[in-house]
């Protein structure tokens, strides 16, 4: 087949394909809004997309995700994702990751992504990475469904974060996401097929919009299912944080790199470390109290951990940079890990052994 599968691109008035294909977007959520989002990106040309997602595909996500089938259910989502786009859209390489976005993308990978598109749903999940792209530097694109409509908002870099305007109180909610594959009631909400694209579709234009270094409105953007988009009126002004949100900390502008990757050992991290430093892990890992086995503690002191236990396996992320603390608390630096090499076709390899490990603990 021959001609140029995005010649009705060039006819768009600032539309640069090149930018679209030497772009890196981070998705996080490939569930229906993941869904549409990675769909139209990868269709407009978009070079590479970071996909973490560590749920499996349910029946019930077969009404509003267009990239799943039937024969998908109780398959990783962001695996059958990457699938699925590999037919649809072979020029762009996705990388699945099958894990938290905290297990999925390390800080290093965020800070290199153009942009972070947040699919998510659970408050603490979406608090907890505007956390992540602040230290990173890197805007994030935030977008979300009710039974009749949703919300799409970007957070640019240095400006209000997703946590900013809410109080200590609010942005202590655990609200874990439920899996759709054992969905607990009180947790469900309404959702259907034509929100989920109308939302995902706004969300995904945005996204195309940022990337191409153009415009997006002000205010976040209230979408209904009548089709009406509206920004939402009296909202603060985006570039101005909000001075008593505690996440707006940026990491050093040099963070030194580390010989080894996150598929090295606690031993060898800890071969490059004083004995005076305690490195620390972002997500928690679980670990056997010794005189009690029964009994197991949540802790994120990677010197906690066996030494022959792999970074991989206690949720440190690809690309991740560690803050390594004093133990006698006098300071606090930074170490980035390297990239692991690539596997063959360009394609990372999945981190269910790192969902494993931040929801199950290591023995």
């Amino acid at each position: 087949m021959t001609g140029d599968r995005f010649a009705r691109h060039a006819l768009i008035p600032g539309w640069d394909q090149q930018r679209l294909a030497e772009a890196t977007v981070v998705l996080v959520g490939a569930g229906a809004l993941g869904n549409t989002v990675a769909q139209t990106l990868a269709l407009a040309g978009v070079g590479r997309l970071v996909v973490c997602d560590p749920d499996t595909v349910a029946v019930s996500n077969l009404s509003r995700c267009p990239l799943f089938r039937a024969a998908d259910a109780g398959r990783p989502k962001a695996r059958v994702l990457a699938g699925a786009l590999a037919d649809l859209a072979p020029g762009t390489v996705v990388d699945a990751r099958t894990a938290p976005h905290v297990s999925g993308a390390g800080l290093a990978e965020l800070r290199e992504a153009d942009l972070v598109v947040s699919a998510l749903d659970s408050r603490a999940a979406r608090i907890s990475l505007a956390g992540r792209c602040t230290l990173a530097g890197t805007g994030m694109l935030d977008g979300g469904t009710h039974a009749w409509g949703g919300e799409v908002s970007w957070y640019p870099p240095g400006g209000r974060c997703r946590a900013c305007g809410l109080g200590p109180a609010e942005r202590a909610v655990q609200d874990d996401p439920w899996s759709c594959a054992a969905p607990d009631p009180a947790a469900e909400v309404g959702a259907s097929a034509p929100v989920s694209a109308l939302v995902g579709a706004w969300l995904a234009d945005f996204a195309v919009r940022l990337l191409l270094g153009l415009s997006v409105p002000e205010a976040p953007l209230r979408v209904d299912a009548a089709g009406f988009a509206v920004p939402l009126s009296g909202a603060p002004p985006r570039d101005r944080p909000d001075p008593d949100c505690p996440l707006h900390e940026r990491l050093p502008a040099e963070v030194p790199v580390l010989p080894l990757d996150h598929e090295a050992t606690v031993a060898d991290l800890l071969d490059h470390m004083d004995v005076h430093e305690e490195p620390l892990a972002w997500a928690g890992f679980s670990r056997p109290v010794r005189r009690r086995a029964a009994v197991r503690a949540v802790t994120s002191r990677l010197r906690s951990a066996p030494a022959s236990a792999r970074l991989s396996a206690l949720g440190v992320a690809p690309r991740e940079v560690l803050p390594v603390a004093r133990r006698d608390g006098s300071g606090l630096r930074y170490v980035e890990l390297a990239a692991a090499p690539a596997e063959p076709g360009g394609r990372q390899g999945d981190l269910t052994e790192a969902r494993r490990a931040t929801t199950e603990g290591v023995l």
